[in-house]
């Protein structure tokens, strides 16, 4: 490394940081002595982080963070011990109760109202699905996970997997059928984006609605795309047919078909949308379909077959 200044070394790389990191809390810092330190992959929002999991001893629940994070972080001045001590001081602030992993994690009564459903790109999460119960939607899946929002171990999801199945003892129909009731509780939210340009609409009598459509919830909510009676529903009002485009996992764009609007216009819309550097995290699909109220359906834009929820 060299020395610019005599004050800033050059930083550095991830891999390099990521040894440098796990050199020091297992060979540098004695106040470690009393935790167990594990690090996993964890496959979030369609993309690997480097996970390191720190656990006072005794405990079962124990907090995960991430080596992105704490990255983010030197590569603003903060030091590699400093990292390592806000990890310690965290856990050590806090008091993760065994009660609580055993009442959200190991019974089935417990944790059913926490379930939801989500919709993410099949595709991107291939390997992950092998061990995950889903169901296929287009060129996405449907999972469930859990939503936590405890004092204790904080706001978060968990991904609902086989091994959770098999401890709770059920079905996998029963995981659906709960999450799907569950998701009665929450609205579904659409918003007019021209309600934002009021003047532009004034002056543009032509241009087409675009509507933002998503679950009002605390997780992501594009899974209201699976509530196709309700989106028929929405375009029977406004007496128009739909383009749907599923921008993201929190939520879908419904676009009212007018004329000049052209098949690749919107392919291309969604393609810059998933090649979008700040936006491909969070891609759905790579399909634009089609709410077509005379045959109330929702269809492939380039194909006839119908949109429907089905077993992989």
């Amino acid at each position: 490394m060299t020395m610019k200044n005599n004050m800033t070394i050059d930083k550095l790389e991830f891999p390099d940081f990521m040894k440098a990191f796990r050199a020091q809390y297992e060979y540098g810092m004695t106040e470690l002595r009393d935790f167990e330190i594990q690090e996993q992959v964890v496959h979030k929002n369609n993309k690997n982080l480097h996970g390191i999991i720190i656990r006072r001893q005794g405990y079962l629940v124990a907090p995960v963070f991430y080596y992105e994070d704490f990255y983010e972080a030197y590569k603003k001045g903060t030091t590699i011990e400093q990292c390592i001590y806000k990890m310690i001081d965290f856990v050590s602030e806090r008091v993760f109760p065994n009660e609580s992993l055993s009442r959200i994690f190991t019974s089935w009564e417990g944790m059913k109202e926490l379930l939801f459903v989500k919709l993410i790109n099949f595709k991107k999460n291939k390997e992950q699905l092998m061990r995950i119960p889903h169901k296929a939607f287009g060129d996405m899946a449907v999972v469930v996970q859990i939503y936590l929002d405890d004092p204790i171990i904080g706001k978060g999801a968990v991904m609902v997997d086989d091994a959770l199945i098999d401890t709770w003892g059920i079905e996998t129909k029963t995981l659906f059928d709960t999450a799907f009731e569950n998701m009665k509780r929450y609205h579904i939210r659409t918003v007019n984006l021209l309600d934002y340009d009021k003047e532009d609409h004034e002056c543009d009598k032509e241009a087409p609605e675009i509507y933002v459509v998503s679950y009002d919830a605390p997780f992501p909510g594009a899974a209201a795309m699976l509530q196709t009676q309700y989106l028929k529903e929405f375009a029977t009002t406004r007496e128009s047919d739909f383009y749907i485009l599923p921008v993201s996992v929190h939520e879908i764009l419904m676009i009212q078909k007018k004329e000049g609007i052209i098949p690749d216009m919107l392919i291309n819309m969604l393609q810059g949308i998933n090649t979008d550097a700040h936006l491909s995290d969070c891609m759905l699909s790579e399909e634009v379909f089609y709410l077509d109220r005379a045959a109330e359906s929702v269809v492939y834009l380039l194909e006839e077959k119908e949109l429907v929820l089905c077993d992989p």
